[in-house]
């Protein structure tokens, strides 16, 4: 069997890597905003770019870009 691989937030991902969200934190309000963004649990997702804090992810032709402190709260693990 293998080892399930360890969530992670979203700001410590290898760019260009593809992500599966597992885990949102912060409560349902911060996981619905998420969601009607397009990133909800099971979403599919890459780290485009990380410059200063900031974030962009791309979610499928759609391109997202998060502050550090959301992007803490999203946790990750490569699919």
């Amino acid at each position: 069997m293998n080892p399930v691989p360890a969530a992670i937030p979203l700001p410590f991902a290898s760019p260009g890597e593809p992500v599966r969200i597992t885990g949102i934190g912060h409560g349902r309000d911060l996981e619905k905003r998420l969601a009607a963004m397009g990133l909800a649990l099971g979403s599919e997702l890459c780290l485009m770019q990380q410059e200063g804090g900031n974030l962009v992810v791309a979610v499928g032709n759609t391109r997202l870009a998060l502050g550090h402190g959301l992007a803490q709260k999203v946790l990750v693990t490569p699919v």
